[in-house]
Protein backbone atom coordinates (compact mmCIF):
# COMPACT_ATOMS: atom_id res chain seq x y z
CA UNK A 1 0.00 0.00 0.00
CA UNK A 2 1.39 3.40 -0.96
CA UNK A 3 0.83 6.83 0.42
CA UNK A 4 -0.70 10.06 -0.88
CA UNK A 5 1.13 13.33 -0.28
CA UNK A 6 -1.17 16.33 -0.67
CA UNK A 7 0.61 19.30 -2.24
CA UNK A 8 -0.44 22.69 -3.57
CA UNK A 9 -0.20 21.20 -7.06
CA UNK A 10 -2.41 18.22 -6.32
CA UNK A 11 -1.86 14.74 -4.93
CA UNK A 12 1.47 13.00 -5.31
CA UNK A 13 1.13 9.20 -5.20
CA UNK A 14 4.05 7.34 -3.63
CA UNK A 15 3.93 3.62 -4.37
CA UNK A 16 4.75 1.08 -1.65
CA UNK A 17 8.00 0.14 -3.41
CA UNK A 18 9.20 3.76 -3.20
CA UNK A 19 8.23 4.74 0.34
CA UNK A 20 11.90 4.71 1.37
CA UNK A 21 12.88 7.52 -1.05
CA UNK A 22 12.28 10.24 1.57
CA UNK A 23 14.36 8.48 4.21
CA UNK A 24 17.23 7.95 1.77
CA UNK A 25 17.06 11.61 0.80
CA UNK A 26 17.38 12.56 4.48
CA UNK A 27 20.44 10.30 4.86
CA UNK A 28 21.97 11.75 1.68
CA UNK A 29 21.54 15.26 3.10
CA UNK A 30 23.00 14.18 6.45
CA UNK A 31 26.14 12.97 4.62
CA UNK A 32 26.46 16.20 2.64
CA UNK A 33 26.05 18.27 5.82
CA UNK A 34 29.04 16.41 7.25
CA UNK A 35 31.06 17.18 4.11
CA UNK A 36 30.95 13.60 2.90
CA UNK A 37 30.44 13.74 -0.85
CA UNK A 38 28.28 11.05 -2.44
CA UNK A 39 29.29 10.46 -6.07
CA UNK A 40 26.23 8.47 -7.11
CA UNK A 41 23.21 6.75 -5.63
CA UNK A 42 20.31 4.59 -6.71
CA UNK A 43 17.26 2.74 -5.51
CA UNK A 44 17.06 -0.87 -6.61
CA UNK A 45 13.95 -2.14 -8.27
CA UNK A 46 13.49 -5.42 -6.45
CA UNK A 47 12.29 -6.69 -3.09
CA UNK A 48 13.34 -6.20 -0.32
CA UNK A 49 13.44 -2.44 -0.82
CA UNK A 50 17.04 -1.29 -0.94
CA UNK A 51 19.33 1.51 -2.04
CA UNK A 52 23.01 2.38 -2.40
CA UNK A 53 25.05 5.55 -1.93
CA UNK A 54 28.57 5.49 -3.39
CA UNK A 55 30.95 7.97 -1.75
CA UNK A 56 33.54 10.16 -3.39
CA UNK A 57 36.23 10.34 -0.74
CA UNK A 58 39.61 11.76 -1.73
CA UNK A 59 42.63 10.72 0.26
CA UNK A 60 41.92 6.99 0.18
CA UNK A 61 43.64 4.41 -2.00
CA UNK A 62 42.62 4.70 -5.66
CA UNK A 63 40.98 1.28 -5.74
CA UNK A 64 39.03 2.01 -2.54
CA UNK A 65 35.57 3.20 -3.49
CA UNK A 66 33.46 3.38 -0.35
CA UNK A 67 29.73 2.82 -0.36
CA UNK A 68 26.72 2.56 1.89
CA UNK A 69 23.98 0.08 1.15
CA UNK A 70 20.60 -0.13 2.88
CA UNK A 71 17.78 -2.63 2.80
CA UNK A 72 14.57 -2.93 4.76
CA UNK A 73 15.62 -6.12 6.56
CA UNK A 74 19.20 -5.50 7.72
CA UNK A 75 19.57 -1.69 7.68
CA UNK A 76 22.83 0.03 6.70
CA UNK A 77 26.13 -1.57 5.77
CA UNK A 78 29.38 0.15 4.87
CA UNK A 79 32.27 -1.19 2.81
CA UNK A 80 34.28 -1.13 -0.41
CA UNK A 81 32.03 -0.98 -3.48
CA UNK A 82 32.47 -4.06 -5.69
CA UNK A 83 29.39 -4.00 -7.94
CA UNK A 84 25.74 -3.09 -8.18
CA UNK A 85 23.22 -0.80 -9.82
CA UNK A 86 19.47 -0.26 -9.94
CA UNK A 87 19.04 -3.68 -11.61
CA UNK A 88 21.59 -5.67 -9.59
CA UNK A 89 22.04 -6.07 -5.81
CA UNK A 90 24.95 -4.13 -4.34
CA UNK A 91 28.01 -6.13 -3.37
CA UNK A 92 30.43 -4.62 -0.86
CA UNK A 93 33.80 -6.01 0.16
CA UNK A 94 34.86 -5.88 3.81
CA UNK A 95 31.36 -4.76 4.74
CA UNK A 96 30.20 -3.96 8.25
CA UNK A 97 26.62 -3.43 9.41
CA UNK A 98 26.26 -0.11 11.22
CA UNK A 99 23.86 1.94 13.37
CA UNK A 100 21.95 -0.83 15.18
CA UNK A 101 18.50 -0.30 13.64
CA UNK A 102 16.81 -0.90 10.31
CA UNK A 103 15.87 2.80 10.12
CA UNK A 104 18.29 4.79 12.29
CA UNK A 105 18.15 8.56 12.46
CA UNK A 106 19.82 10.03 9.34
CA UNK A 107 22.11 12.14 11.56
CA UNK A 108 23.35 8.97 13.26
CA UNK A 109 24.16 7.42 9.87
CA UNK A 110 26.04 10.59 8.88
CA UNK A 111 27.99 10.69 12.16
CA UNK A 112 28.91 7.00 11.90
CA UNK A 113 30.10 7.33 8.31
CA UNK A 114 32.09 10.47 9.22
CA UNK A 115 33.82 8.57 12.04
CA UNK A 116 34.60 5.55 9.84
CA UNK A 117 35.95 7.70 7.00
CA UNK A 118 38.04 9.66 9.52
CA UNK A 119 39.51 6.40 10.79
CA UNK A 120 40.28 5.25 7.25
CA UNK A 121 42.02 8.55 6.45
CA UNK A 122 44.18 8.40 9.57
CA UNK A 123 47.79 7.68 8.58
CA UNK A 124 49.18 4.37 9.79
CA UNK A 125 52.75 3.58 10.66
CA UNK A 126 54.20 0.31 9.42
CA UNK A 127 54.67 -0.93 12.98
CA UNK A 128 51.08 -0.33 14.00
CA UNK A 129 49.10 -3.54 14.05
CA UNK A 130 45.93 -3.57 12.00
CA UNK A 131 44.27 -5.42 14.86
CA UNK A 132 44.43 -2.31 17.00
CA UNK A 133 41.98 -0.46 14.72
CA UNK A 134 38.53 0.20 16.06
CA UNK A 135 36.11 -2.13 14.33
CA UNK A 136 32.90 -0.44 13.33
CA UNK A 137 29.63 -2.30 13.28
CA UNK A 138 29.03 -5.99 12.92
CA UNK A 139 30.38 -8.43 10.32
CA UNK A 140 27.18 -10.46 10.08
CA UNK A 141 23.81 -9.17 8.93
CA UNK A 142 21.31 -8.43 11.68
CA UNK A 143 17.72 -9.44 11.15
CA UNK A 144 15.57 -6.50 12.20
CA UNK A 145 12.49 -7.45 10.23
CA UNK A 146 11.28 -9.24 7.11
CA UNK A 147 9.94 -7.45 4.07
CA UNK A 148 6.94 -9.78 4.43
CA UNK A 149 5.99 -8.06 7.72
CA UNK A 150 3.53 -5.66 6.17
CA UNK A 151 1.78 -4.68 9.42
CA UNK A 152 4.74 -3.99 11.69
CA UNK A 153 4.60 -0.18 11.44
CA UNK A 154 7.71 0.08 9.28
CA UNK A 155 5.91 1.74 6.37
CA UNK A 156 4.56 4.36 8.77
CA UNK A 157 8.13 5.11 9.87
CA UNK A 158 9.09 5.51 6.21
CA UNK A 159 6.11 7.79 5.52
CA UNK A 160 7.34 10.14 8.25
CA UNK A 161 10.35 10.91 6.01
CA UNK A 162 8.38 11.72 2.87
CA UNK A 163 8.94 15.26 1.65
CA UNK A 164 6.06 17.72 1.96
CA UNK A 165 6.01 18.26 -1.78
CA UNK A 166 6.70 16.29 -4.96
CA UNK A 167 10.46 16.61 -5.67
CA UNK A 168 9.93 15.62 -9.31
CA UNK A 169 7.67 18.58 -10.09
CA UNK A 170 9.32 21.46 -11.91
CA UNK A 171 9.19 24.73 -9.95
CA UNK A 172 6.62 27.25 -11.13
CA UNK A 173 8.16 29.82 -13.45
Amino acid sequence: MGSDVVTSGGIWRVDWQELHVGYLHDVYLALVRREIQPSTHWITEFIPRSATIVLEEPGLAEDSVLALAWDEETGWRFGMFAQGDAHCPTLLRQQRYICGDVLPDPAEVGDTVLAVVGELRRPRRWWQARGSERRWGWPYPPSYRSYRDVRDGFDDRLRAHLPPDDPTRAPAA
